[in-house]
């Protein structure tokens, strides 16, 4: 990777609180991650990397996992507002945190000023394969003739995921028994070995689990289908109006990080998730990028989403430590 010094990256941009957009970054900058391995880091990566070679110094990802991303976010909080740490954001994170734990290590509104949208991650409504439903519509029928009965997999309760299954539920008014897992990889392989009947998955490892033969996919939640599930009709073609619900990626910074440097760091990350090679790399992973959005109508957009979020939360009672 080669390295330009800050004086090559223009000088246009007025100083504020001591910081100057042309002149950043200057050096290394820290990106916390709430997570280590998997599709979420994959994804901070080929971000990441892309925007080290844009603009000539390393950010690199400190991941910090825990008490449901909450950690990283504490990290990131408490972390100075001087361009030189960014938070590596889930939408969990932002929008059902909030509402679900009781104890929360960070205020959303308080702690970070919203920087960019980088890329929207649907989930996939997969069964074992002997479940005798091939549609939403059978699904909620079997749901509602053995009450209780259906297991439903959860990788990490009042995520988006463990919400959508709660959102559908409710919407076909259906009961059905929601069972904990440890991590997304464990529960295909439950899944496929028929000791659950469904799960609401992250796209990029759904694909793998169908391409078994053990599972089914019954549908996607976007409201377009998927390039790497193509044949898997999306909820809202089969009649579920509303389902157009993805996870997302974004980047936070501290309250207070100057203006100048969160307006650059938007506009250099969009010129990353506006590429075809950025496309092209997240469809493998399940996701497709976000539109180009500004920081303040990212904010709209994810104020937006915890409100519905935290409705759901607040009627089906989810609290979490």
């Amino acid at each position: 990777m080669g390295f330009i010094g800050s004086a090559a990256l223009g000088l246009s941009a007025m100083p504020v609180g001591g910081a100057r957009a042309t002149d950043w970054p200057a050096r290394t900058v820290r990106v916390v991650s709430p997570s280590t391995g998997g599709i979420t880091d994959t994804h901070a990566r080929i971000v990441f990397e892309a925007l080290s070679d844009r603009l000539g110094q390393r950010f690199y990802l400190d991941g910090k996992p825990g008490a449901g991303g909450g950690i990283s976010a504490q990290i990131a909080a408490r972390s100075p507002a001087d361009g030189y740490t960014l938070l590596f954001c889930i939408a969990s994170l932002v929008v059902t945190n909030p509402f679900a734990y009781q104890n929360l290590l960070y205020d959303v509104e308080r702690d970070f000023d919203p920087v960019a949208a980088l890329a929207y991650a649907p989930f996939a409504i997969l069964v074992r394969d002997g479940l005798p439903v091939r549609t939403m519509a059978e699904f909620a029928d079997y749901i509602r003739a053995h009450p209780g009965k259906v297991t439903i997999a959860n990788v990490s309760p009042g995520s988006l995921a463990h919400l959508v299954g709660e959102l559908y539920l409710q919407t076909i008014g259906g009961r059905a028994e929601m069972v904990p897992y440890r991590s997304v990889p464990q529960t295909i392989l439950a899944l496929s070995s028929g000791e659950v009947d469904a799960f609401v998955s992250p796209m990029g490892e759904a694909r793998a689990g169908i391409a078994g033969g053990k599972i089914r996919g019954l549908a996607v939640t976007m409201a377009e289908r998927h390039e790497t599930l193509a044949g898997v009709p999306t909820m809202m073609e089969q009649g579920l109006a509303g389902f157009d619900i993805a996870g997302w990626y974004g980047v936070l910074a501290p309250k207070g990080t100057p203006r100048p440097i969160v307006d650059k760091a938007n506009r250099e990350l969009l010129a990353i998730t506006q590429s075809a090679a950025y496309r092209a790399r997240i469809a493998e992973l399940g996701a497709v990028p976000a539109p180009p959005l500004t920081p303040d109508a990212f904010r709209d957009t994810y104020r937006g989403e915890a409100e519905r979020w935290g409705g759901l939360i607040r009627k089906i009672g989810l609290t979490l430590d």
